[in-house]
């Protein structure tokens, strides 16, 4: 896989999280920290008790992007239910 130029995000930029991908409508429940962004995807810390497992697909509203399907690639636990992610964009 080839690493893409990051950027960090705007101030006071968050994501929001849908952890149920079959739903057509999006219903985030869940506001995640913005750690850096590029233009196939982004890292994000969440505050959840959902496990996050690499390859569950999510939909997410990053900053000023519209909402978009997403693949988690990576996880790390940060603390108990503080979860950083990495997730591609499917879209």
């Amino acid at each position: 896989m080839t690493r893409s130029f990051r950027f960090q995000p705007e101030p006071l930029d968050h994501a929001l999280v849908d952890f149920n991908f079959g739903e057509k409508e999006f219903q985030p429940s869940a506001v995640a920290l913005i750690m850096n962004e590029s233009y196939t995807g982004c890292s994000l810390v969440i505050k959840t008790t959902i496990p996050l497992k690499v390859g569950s697909q999510i939909k997410t509203e990053v900053g000023r992007l519209g909402v978009l399907p997403a693949k988690i690639v990576w996880a790390k636990e940060l603390a108990p239910s503080v979860v950083q992610v990495g997730i591609q964009f499917l879209d």
